[in-house]
């Protein structure tokens, strides 16, 4: 039997090769070479199908897993989202304690406002500071005459505990030294006219937040904050008088120089 290298022209006994159509010498067609192209043909399609085949199957397992992976990512950030959403979303949580808040405070309208008439009526700064930050009365419409007032026992109390934290230190605020706690307290000393005054706000000296007892309880709170600042910063006359209207920088500035000369051995924790 003959095979393709031994392969010869039936016709003129000429040596022969597989790809030769034709009889290079006598120029007759190479029969037995069709055969073998035909047969090598079918052997090649059948490999490019098979080829084919298992590419597109590889393809497609590999799509398949690729989907199948991003969407359990998708749905592993979707359970992780919502469960943030409901438990940590910080924005969430604080409308649904405002509101909460809010309606507990209207439940307790008559009560709310008896008790801050009567601190009121009795100077307790530091008592209705804390009060009114617990049921969120600050820019609540309802209690917009008390405008003044709320911001003026929080200046009070701000600078009240800056003065403490001088004195004996404050948990949690280590890194802080003395002269934050003295700058601190020269800010809401120097704002004082602006936002308790009401210069900030455009407000006429007769309007009912400076009227009558709210009147009264400002001009109060301003001398006593004045006379709280002298004696623990041991200020002359003048000085503790000129405080409200010096630049912050300088009260600062000020404050932390006898801040320094009354409480020396603080200086080893700065």
């Amino acid at each position: 039997m003959e095979t393709i290298n031994d392969m010869k022209c039936r016709y003129c006994g000429s040596n022969l090769g597989i790809e030769d159509k034709v009889c290079p010498y006598c120029g007759r067609a190479n029969e037995q070479a069709a055969g073998y192209r035909a047969v090598m043909q079918e052997y090649r399609d059948e490999y490019d199908r098979t080829k084919a085949d298992a590419k597109t199957r590889s393809k497609t397992a590999g799509r398949t897993g690729r989907l199948i992976v991003i969407a359990l990512m998708i749905l592993v950030i979707i359970v992780l989202s919502i469960s943030i959403s409901k438990n940590s979303d910080v924005d969430t949580r604080e409308k649904r304690e405002t509101a909460k808040i809010a309606k507990e405070v209207t439940g307790k309208k008559d009560e709310i406002s008896a008790t801050l008439e009567e601190m009121e009526k009795n100077r307790d700064y530091l008592g209705m500071s804390y009060y009114m930050l617990n049921y969120r009365l600050r820019g609540d419409e309802r209690y917009e005459e008390y405008a003044r007032v709320f911001t003026a026992v929080i200046n009070y109390r701000v600078i009240y505990e800056d003065i403490l934290n001088i004195l004996d230190g404050f948990d949690g605020y280590e890194e802080k030294t003395d002269r934050d706690w003295c700058y601190d307290a020269a800010i809401y000393i120097s704002d004082w006219n602006s936002y308790v005054g009401g210069e900030f706000w455009n407000d006429p000296a007769d309007s009912k937040m400076h009227a009558g007892e709210h009147g009264a309880f400002l001009a109060d709170i301003r001398q006593d904050t004045q006379d709280m600042v002298q004696v623990y910063f041991d200020l002359t006359d003048d000085q503790a008088s000129s405080m409200w209207d010096m630049d912050r920088g300088d009260l600062g500035k000020m404050l932390y120089s006898k801040c320094r000369d009354l409480y020396p051995e603080e200086e080893t924790y700065e």
